[in-house]
């Protein structure tokens, strides 16, 4: 007869022999492999605004660039917003903001509304993962790319963003 104390050590054992597995298969997944010369350049796009009008990265030619991508149902997409918020009022003069939302308007539009955002708001769901995927990232939100001047790739970041990251690639910048 097994005792309990067997019997919870094994249930035990196996439930995070499981989790271990799941973790590692997501981990191990195969991701289509980005164009090399997309991870080093801005790559020429063209999505809606927010509020309809046509927005292409040829607006931002000879700009330092903040490209994010988010959506309303994230919660740290969410959180970091008031960050590129404060960001976009105090660097206005050297580095543009722009988001871009993986999500449904009418959702992004409510969200404009309750947070007052200050940036370029691009709003695409399948245009947005296709210009992520081109940077080599399938999906994860947040996800945040910085660009110099010239339009070289400089900084990426999977997650949220927190100021420290931004006083960085600012420095980096000048």
């Amino acid at each position: 007869m097994v005792s309990v104390r067997r019997l919870l050590a094994w249930l035990l054992g196996g439930a995070a022999a499981a989790s271990i597995g799941f973790f590692t298969a997501g981990v191990l997944v195969s991701q289509p492999e980005p164009a090399p010369d997309a991870l080093n350049t801005l790559t020429p796009f063209s999505l809606p605004t927010s509020s309809g009008e046509s927005f292409s990265s040829d607006q931002l030619a000879g700009q330092n660039i903040l490209i994010n991508f988010w959506a309303t149902w994230c919660a740290p997409c969410r959180r970091e917003i008031p960050l590129l918020m404060a960001t976009q009022a105090l660097h206005r003069e050297s580095l543009a903001i722009v988001g871009i939302a993986v999500d449904e308007l009418e959702s992004v539009l409510r969200f404009e509304d309750e947070v007052g955002m200050n940036y370029v708001s691009l709003v695409n769901r399948n245009e947005a993962l296709s210009l992520m995927l081109r940077y080599g990232n399938s999906g994860q939100l947040p996800f945040t790319l910085v660009f110099d001047r010239a339009g070289r790739l400089r900084f990426t970041k999977t997650g949220e963003l927190h100021s420290k990251d931004i006083e960085l690639w600012l420095s980096e910048l000048r």
